[in-house]
């Protein structure tokens, strides 16, 4: 009888060792994955602290065209080097996105130039027919899905017309194999560009570049822009000017406001932030009205008020980081 008190004794002793053991385990275990969680907190605060021109976004590794600009595409360069860096301020909070759609696409870093050369990166701009940022054509914008509703266009949202840009460039990129062609197919047109290639086969050339075929004055110029534009974002220094100091993260949030607000007036009321800048943001609106279907996007330092405002204590379950997904 004693052996067996003894016995069952031991046993109890060693199942709360193990149990004690287990439970250490777990408590280090879950210690390790908030140090985990802390130390990605951390790094993630250091990035964003930097500019995005310090980023992986930005890095040198990105721009791979090894463009050699000739006398005339570096005196363009030089004259046009602070208009580019004012319209990259005064657009600062496209940039963050346009680089990463670039970045995940896979497209060099030197397309960036594409936007700007188009419009300085304004959304607003129209000029004998071309729309927007990307400046495209009414029917080149609506076959890469940017449509228009009451109270809404896409082809005047820079995040929708950066996205449907992308897919043109890669489209362009799959057809002609070379960027410089892709660049020149951006102005004067894909068929146009691919009967200069076809031209200049017929002429001997195998595999034409941009240099070797006949295009209009008009592209051509354009190319000399698009140069030009790159090498400002690829070497500022160069050109007596420094890029303005934009942070390595999304810069907005999307809230869902369907059934709370209706005006972006409203919005601005009770988020704080400024008319213009909403206005900026959800470019894609050509009223006051704020289409519930689509949401609306707000200045990160102003979305947590905003949210309060509107949904109280609830409001985390109404909002979307990014990545964006654009509704057309």
């Amino acid at each position: 009888m004693i052996r067996k008190t003894l016995y069952l004794c031991f046993g109890i002793v060693i199942a709360a060792f193990v149990s004690l053991n287990a439970c250490s385990s777990n408590m280090n275990a879950n210690a390790q994955e908030n140090d985990n969680e802390q130390n990605e907190l951390e790094l993630k605060r250091l990035r964003e602290q930097k500019s995005v021109w310090e980023s992986d976004l930005a890095d040198k590794s990105r721009f791979t065209l090894n463009l050699k600009l000739n006398a005339q595409e570096r005196s363009l360069a030089r004259s046009h080097a602070r208009s580019v860096t004012t319209n990259l301020k005064n657009n600062n909070f496209y940039v963050h996105y346009l680089l990463t759609k670039l970045k995940e696409a896979n497209i060099p870093l030197e397309m960036a130039a594409i936007p700007l050369v188009e419009s300085g990166l304004n959304p607003h701009v129209h000029n004998k027919g071309a729309h927007g940022a990307w400046q495209y054509v009414r029917s080149t914008g609506y076959s890469l899905g940017l449509r228009r509703s009451r109270g809404y266009d896409g082809i005047y949202d820079f995040f929708a017309s950066t996205d449907a840009g992308v897919k043109y460039l890669n489209r362009l990129y799959s057809d002609l194999g070379d960027w410089q062609l892709v660049v020149l197919a951006y102005n004067q047109g894909e068929y146009g560009v691919k009967r200069a290639i076809s031209n200049a086969q017929k002429k001997g050339i195998a595999e034409p570049t941009a240099d070797d075929i006949v295009v209009s004055r008009t592209a051509r110029t354009y190319l000399t822009r698009f140069k030009a534009y790159s090498d400002i974002l690829k070497n500022p220094q160069a050109y007596g000017v420094t890029l303005p100091n934009i942070k390595n993260r999304t810069p907005f949030r999307k809230v869902e406001v369907a059934g709370k607000v209706n005006s972006l007036h409203e919005a601005a009321r009770l988020s704080g932030a400024s008319l213009d800048i909403l206005k900026k943001l959800n470019s894609g609106y050509t009223s006051d009205r704020i289409d519930p279907s689509r949401g609306l996007l707000v200045p990160i330092e102003h979305a947590d008020e905003f949210e309060k405002a509107i949904y109280g204590r609830s409001a985390e379950k109404y909002t979307e980081d990014m990545p964006l997904k654009i509704k057309n």
